[in-house]
């Protein structure tokens, strides 16, 4: 009889968090709005940078961060050609907080902050703020960090006032 171990298997949900003050997910509706922009001016740029974001999202809760860390984000572009990115980049500056990352040509550099915390045996990414940024530099992001940091110092202090615990929610 063969018998496996299988080490640091973890379930990683995504969560955008809601702002207890009005109930919005601010990365959540980022990311709706771009696509809604997207559509109405029939930007393929944006539509392009919209199906990175999903992809790249879906690629982080399938493999989790340690994963993305290590390796690139490999996917296509609508015509075919290969994308490549590394997903994530921790940030110095605004320790513990993690960056999502995914860039289009013309249409900017979306970034999104969140942090990672366990909840029974699961890997929990809350989605903080987003922003798309057009220069390396950034005025907004460095607004939305700071934000996020305050953020994380709440919720690691009240983690209920941001998600529902123990409950799954169905749209």
């Amino acid at each position: 009889m063969l018998c496996y171990t299988v080490y640091d298997i973890m379930k990683t949900v995504i969560e955008f968090l809601h702002d207890p003050n009005t109930g919005q997910q601010q990365v959540l509706d980022f990311i709706r709005q771009l696509k809604l922009e997207a559509e109405k001016e029939q930007d393929t740029g944006k539509l392009q940078l919209f199906a990175f974001i999903i992809r790249g999202l879906e690629f982080l809760e399938l493999h989790g961060v340690t994963h993305a860390f290590k390796n690139y984000f490999q996917t296509h572009r609508e015509d075919g050609r290969p994308y490549t990115i590394m997903l994530l980049k921790e940030l110095r500056d605004h320790v513990p907080l993690l960056e999502f990352r995914v860039n289009w040509k013309g249409s900017g550099a979306f970034r999104a902050v969140f942090f990672e915390w366990e909840y029974e045996g699961m890997q929990v990414l809350c989605f903080t703020r987003a922003v798309i940024k057009q220069t390396t530099f950034d005025d907004d992001f460095e607004r939305i960090a700071n934000e996020a940091e305050s953020v994380y110092a709440d919720f690691t202090a009240n983690p209920e006032k941001y998600i529902k615990i123990g409950v799954e929610e169905h749209e």
